[in-house]
């Protein structure tokens, strides 16, 4: 099996494979897979008109997502997943390695059959646009305040769409909220994941106009303290891939988060703001928007 390194002139190719398919899951797009370059090699193939990604850590492959378009009533689709997923245990080191992420549960009997097994990995969060933006009764009342309370200090303080000439001060919003984080939070496995996390927020605004990221910012007093980035996945969803605020600014992420939401409601039905990463204060920080979906995702290993 012949594979390429995954670049940015590949996007165009990956997108035309993605858009032959409905999806609500994230990571079926290009852009949560590039901005972690600076931790695995990405390469790809396309094999019986089906485009593979393979991600390599050291001297094994996985794959982060199935094969593209998902067509698992096609026999040549099922004829992919397993010679795919046949060419990382001949090549893997370590063949426990191998598996295929983000398998989404609709699937997952199609696979039960063809002899695969499956193990939790994440939940994704979808949420109406509509209600996002809104922030309408009593179970949204806590953002609400937030945000009034944001209003009322800030009352002339608007979202502005990202310029590349904002990046340095993106990156060093980024270290100082780094900082404060792992100040706050001692857990060594939370510190490795903020310090994963910097590269791939620095891939992403290097490349956002690449991309194809729509990003917006917040600025105070001329400082820039708020920035938030997504992905349209397709013509109903829109994918939130990063946000970050000045923790000391009250109902800042609530402010920044609706004002986008508002501008995206106008072109989007659906946001997912993606998975939790199995932190509990994220988890309930999602949670307390009230998800109108909750998208559960697999790990997916031939027994």
């Amino acid at each position: 099996m012949q594979l390429r390194p995954l670049t940015l002139d590949d996007k165009s190719l990956f997108d035309n494979y993605a858009s032959r398919m409905q999806t609500r899951l994230s990571s079926y797009a290009f852009t949560p897979l590039y901005i972690w370059q600076d931790h695995f090699q990405f390469y790809w193939t396309s094999l019986n008109d089906y485009f593979s990604v393979f991600a390599k850590q050291g001297s094994d492959y996985f794959m982060p997502i199935l094969p593209i378009p998902c067509a698992v009533n096609k026999p040549t689709y099922i004829e992919t997943v397993h010679e795919t997923y046949q060419f990382m245990l001949e090549s893997n080191r370590n063949p426990q390695i191998a598996r295929i992420e983000n398998a989404p549960e609709r699937l997952l009997p199609v696979f039960k059959d063809e002899g695969f097994t499956a193990i939790g990995k994440e939940t994704e969060y979808v949420y109406s646009s509509y209600d996002l933006s809104e922030l309408r009764g009593d179970r949204y009342k806590q953002q609400r305040n937030a945000y009034n309370a944001f209003k009322t200090q800030f009352p002339t303080v608007k979202s502005e769409p990202y310029h590349v000439m904002d990046s340095k001060a993106c990156f060093e919003l980024y270290e100082y909220w780094r900082k404060s984080r792992t100040e706050k939070y001692d857990d060594p496995i939370y510190q490795a994941m903020l310090e994963d996390s910097q590269t791939a927020h620095h891939n992403g605004i290097t490349y956002a106009e690449e991309l194809g990221l729509i990003g917006r910012v917040i600025r105070i007093n001329g400082r820039l303290c708020a920035y938030t980035f997504g992905y349209p996945l397709n013509s109903e969803i829109f994918c939130i891939l990063f946000e970050i605020t000045d923790l000391n600014i009250r109902g800042l992420a609530q402010f920044i988060f609706r004002e986008f939401c508002r501008e995206l409601k106008t072109s989007y039905n659906w946001i997912n703001t993606m998975d939790d990463s199995g932190l509990e204060n994220l988890k309930r920080v999602k949670l307390a928007y009230h998800p109108k979906r909750l998208l559960p995702t697999y790990n997916i290993f031939l027994k």
